[in-house]
């Protein structure tokens, strides 16, 4: 069950780059209405949050804490904020080792530009507009490009869950609200659950990476029902990241990922710590596991797809995690606008002059992203008993044996 479980997780997330373009090719007109409801509902909802979170509100009071913050820290949070984006393209370049050859630069160039795209789009755009970029730049295959974005993903979701659930285990919350304490039960029951969740979830890629070859087999024949263009590049991208997966069986290669996911989302915990202690929040008041305690619950808000990379959830959670805490109300919501600007400030401006630099278009990148991904690498062929060759994906024969060694 884990097994299955595993291939429709995988399989539900190929559909943002590979369904969309097919099936807009077969319904033009009700995709791009879908596309409008989509973004009318994102933009409501964003709406409504940033709503829930002015409400009430003294903005004087919000203008003179951030007047009174200590921008030296928050200087310090932005530059622990930039150098996340170089560990996320030395990751990136890990994650790609076994796949393609790329250059550092180029990387980094497509994860500014990636989330810019996130701030400005959302996440879904960003999944799309990375490895587009990384794939004009270099020999690298769209979908080998996409394929470790959601790895790359799956890693962030996995240790954000780690850092959360551990934190809560040793956070001592201690207040004379009844109702408080009840829902930092709660809370940390939730934390308890998303690290099985996360546990269960990593396993069962574990599976389907060691029995790729059942799993595809059995994926590619539930799957015939559809068009031949769709089903093609959805194995493509899935016999992909079978490949990818290959990080969870290699000692060296899952050291480094690990090591490099730890740094950067340790680096992000500076970030609120440096942030919150801006404003004058001691560590008497909000000890650093509350500052991972805020950044758990506004990652968790940033989950919601509204644009400007979670304008309105990101901003609700982080202030109201931070009111919980015992930070004022308004001093909590002067906490979160600035967090926020440091967080996506940085790489914004960074992947907007890089879209100058280069004439790039987001509609353009989006396009490309979308195309079917199996026009790049080898597709699987019909067959009961075979699933794929390894030499359709991997030409090079020093290629194909570096992926053999590693299972």
């Amino acid at each position: 069950m884990l097994l299955l479980g595993s291939v429709r997780i995988i399989t539900s997330s190929t559909r943002i780059s590979v369904l969309a373009h097919t099936i807009s090719k077969i319904e033009d007109q009700p995709e791009a209405v879908r596309s409008k409801l989509k973004t009318i509902f994102s933009l409501a909802i964003g709406a409504l949050f940033i709503y829930w979170f002015v409400y009430r509100l003294d903005w004087r009071s919000v203008w003179l804490e951030v007047r009174k913050a200590d921008w030296g820290l928050l200087a310090l949070a932005i530059f622990c904020q930039i150098v996340t984006y170089v560990v996320r393209s030395l990751r990136w370049r890990a994650l790609l080792a076994p796949l393609a050859s790329t250059s550092f630069k180029a990387l980094l160039r497509a994860t500014v530009v990636g989330f810019t795209a996130l701030f400005v789009a959302g996440r879904a755009a960003e999944m799309i507009i990375r490895p587009a970029v990384l794939s004009m730049k270099e020999k690298v295959p769209p979908s080998a490009a996409y394929a470790t974005v959601i790895i790359d993903r799956i890693f962030d979701m996995v240790m954000v869950v780690i850092f959360f659930a551990v934190n809560l285990a040793f956070f001592e919350y201690l207040s004379s609200d009844a109702d408080a304490m009840s829902l930092f039960g709660v809370i940390r029951v939730g934390g308890v659950f998303l690290f099985v969740v996360a546990a269960v979830g990593v396993y069962g890629l574990s599976v389907f990476r060691s029995r790729r070859q059942g799993a595809l087999s059995f994926v590619d024949r539930k799957l015939r029902w559809l068009p031949h263009r769709v089903s093609k590049g959805i194995m493509s991208l899935l016999a992909t990241i079978s490949e990818g997966l290959g990080v969870l069986h290699d000692a060296r290669g899952l050291t480094v990922t690990l090591t490099n996911t730890v740094v950067l989302w340790a680096l992000v915990a500076c970030t609120h710590v440096l942030v919150i202690r801006a404003f004058g929040v001691s560590s008497a008041e909000i000890p650093i596991s509350g500052a991972v305690f805020v950044m758990g619950l506004s990652m968790l808000g940033s989950v919601v797809p509204t644009p400007g990379g979670s304008t309105g959830p990101f901003h609700k959670a982080a202030a109201a995690a931070l009111a919980f805490l015992g930070v004022e109300h308004n001093k909590a919501a002067s906490v979160a606008i600035i967090l926020h600007l440091v967080i996506f400030a940085p790489a914004t401006i960074l992947g907007l002059f890089y879209v100058i630099k280069d004439g790039l278009s987001f509609a353009r990148l989006m396009h490309m992203g979308e195309q079917p991904l199996s026009l790049d690498i080898g597709v699987i062929e019909r067959s009961d008993a075979s699933v794929q060759d390894r030499s359709a994906i991997y030409p090079d024969p020093e290629k194909r044996e570096a992926i053999a060694a590693r299972g």
